[in-house]
């Protein structure tokens, strides 16, 4: 397929859709919002933090019922008190000829048991959306975005997918979010991955690795260095494409 030539007659009044229209080409909606150029031709105040496509060939089962997410974050909420609660107390009793080894157990413990009760609690309020996560150079990112977007429309991929507007700071990449509708599907969350290797976005060793975070972390403001020492993405590629592998040798 031709590469896509961006325009640079950017709109920007507030009526504008920063998401690809019912039945607008894939060609023009890129035309219309290349991510490259967005946030120096749109006023801040009009401009969002994510462009938006979704997958025009979901199924009836790829459509869940909207999750409770107000009983989410209450009860992950209450999850991640609690755990705080646990280590203070961990801290301030382990005895201290028992030595550092034992304080470092006692965390994992905790910190395994954390990470296991928000996936079930997520599960229970139907929070199971997660992404696989892409951070071109924003000089390539209009490229690549088309090429995620093509990926898209074709079911290659997931659900739907969003590019940030701009970079965080001075970081030169923006983030591009490839979406898959359950993070315990770890079938579809594979699949997607090798639509990505496919796409030649990811390379086939994972010698540059790519990582799925479930969307419950996010609403729960788990990112890198958090507070919990819980590892920010629950899957990355290098040990989901052996599992894949592996169940194909099997088929």
């Amino acid at each position: 397929m031709d590469k896509c030539h961006y325009s640079t007659d950017i709109q920007t009044t507030a009526n504008i859709s920063f998401t690809r229209e019912p039945n607008e080409p894939l060609y023009h909606f890129l035309q219309r919002l290349p991510p490259r150029d967005l946030a120096s031709a749109t006023p801040s105040h009009l401009l969002p933090p994510w462009l938006w496509i979704t997958n025009p060939h979901l199924t009836p089962q790829d459509r869940k019922s909207p999750p409770d997410l107000d009983a989410f974050l209450r009860d992950g909420g209450e999850l991640l008190a609690g755990f705080r609660e646990a280590a203070a107390k961990v801290e301030t009793s382990t005895p201290q000829d028992r030595g550092n080894m034992a304080t470092t157990k006692l965390m994992e413990e905790l910190r395994e048991r954390l990470r296991k009760r928000i996936m079930e609690v997520a599960k229970d309020s139907g929070v199971t959306s997660g992404k696989w996560m892409l951070f071109p150079h924003e000089k390539e990112v209009n490229e690549v975005w088309r090429t995620v977007c093509e990926g898209v429309e074709a079911g290659q991929l997931g659900t739907g997918a969003k590019v940030a507007t701009a970079g965080i700071g001075q970081n030169p990449t923006r983030l591009i979010c490839v979406y898959t509708v359950d993070f315990t599907d770890v079938a579809d969350v594979g699949r997607v991955l090798f639509g990505l290797v496919n796409l030649g976005l990811v390379p086939a060793d994972m010698s540059r690795e790519i990582t799925y975070k479930c969307d419950a972390y996010t609403y729960l403001g788990i990112y890198h260095g958090n507070e919990y020492g819980l590892r920010k993405s629950i899957w990355g590629g290098s040990e989901i494409m052996p599992m894949m592998r592996q169940e194909m040798d099997l088929d």
